[in-house]
């Protein structure tokens, strides 16, 4: 049998999907990546034959490039695989470089890839002396110990087990509202609940999560009496998004994690007065019993006037 590696696809064509799923432009991808349209068209294609399936929507009287419901199942597990490498390959320039302050920080994959990156980026824009190490976990462990964790992201809830612990620091609490591809459902039909039976439901897994569950939003919304859609149930918020950017469903979508999609109207937002408070928030924990230096307070204080501004 082949060792798993040999059949992996070329980096560069991963990272030019990434950048097409992500922008929805092949020639916006082409302008971050520096090189030509016809080359990302190229990557594009051989990775398609490569795996045996289509991964973008593109052309035609598509206005912008779209994940097919394969591509998005792709793309959560290239954005995460592509944070790691960056962390990976920040970690071996710093070594050696004493006169830099290092932080490493653990976060769950899905903050991580649809809210911390951008804002990291920013932050060492501002803090050129300061390098963050970005270090994945799940299941509430952050690797404390072996990858010498300094501040960890936790998702915590209100109440209950894995509530914030003294000393924890609030980042940011959610909101759920029902989201969906602009493509999917008209403008003038989107604040009709009755427009939520029309297509297929994707359906988050997580644990005590109420506001997560289509059956507390057909009581929320009074559709108790109509006939409840076909369920898609996906791991992870991020994989949850990315269907729902390809169109493959409406999802039910934790703002802030969701913001950016909004924003760059990859996502549209359902009856958004009917938006539900979260039962799950963020939380800055530092590693128990050690000592702060000056970079750990300046990363704190810039995560946490981001999460108050969303």
């Amino acid at each position: 049998m082949m060792p798993i590696s040999s059949r992996l696809p070329p980096l560069a064509a991963l990272r030019t999907f990434e950048a097409v799923a992500r922008l929805g432009s092949l020639s916006q991808a082409a302008l971050e990546l520096s090189v030509t349209k016809s080359a990302v068209s190229h990557q594009l294609r051989a990775l398609e034959a490569d795996l045996g399936a289509v991964l973008i929507r593109r052309g035609g009287t598509i206005r912008r490039a779209e994940t097919t419901e394969a591509g998005a199942e792709l793309l959560a597990s290239v954005q995460q695989a592509l944070t790691l490498l960056g962390s990976a390959c920040h970690k071996v320039r710093t070594v050696n470089k004493s006169d830099r302050q290092v932080l490493s920080v653990s976060v769950n994959p899905a903050l991580a890839s649809l809210w911390l990156a951008p804002r990291i980026g920013r932050f060492i824009e501002l803090h050129p002396d300061i390098d963050v190490q970005v270090h994945l976990h799940s299941h509430q462990e952050p690797a404390w110990k072996s990858e010498s964790i300094d501040l960890a992201f936790l998702h915590v809830r209100k109440a209950g087990q894995h509530s914030a612990q003294p000393g924890d620091i609030d980042l940011m609490t959610e909101t759920v509202v029902p989201i969906c591809s602009p493509t999917l459902v008209a403008e003038a039909h989107r604040n009709d609940p009755l427009v939520l039976l029309k297509h297929r439901w994707l359906n988050e897994k997580h644990v005590d999560s109420p506001e997560t569950d289509w059956r507390t939003w057909r009581r929320h919304l009074g559709l108790e009496d109509k006939p409840a859609r076909e369920i898609l149930t996906l791991s992870g918020i991020s994989t949850v998004v990315a269907a729902a950017v390809a169109g493959v469903g409406i999802g039910l979508g934790r703002s802030p994690l969701i913001d950016q999609e909004l924003a760059n109207a990859r996502l549209v937002a359902l009856v958004p007065e009917k938006r539900m408070a979260g039962s799950w928030g963020y939380v800055m924990r530092p590693r128990p019993h050690r000592a702060m230096g000056a970079a750990l307070p300046a990363l704190v204080e810039f995560l946490a006037d981001e999460g108050r501004s969303v």
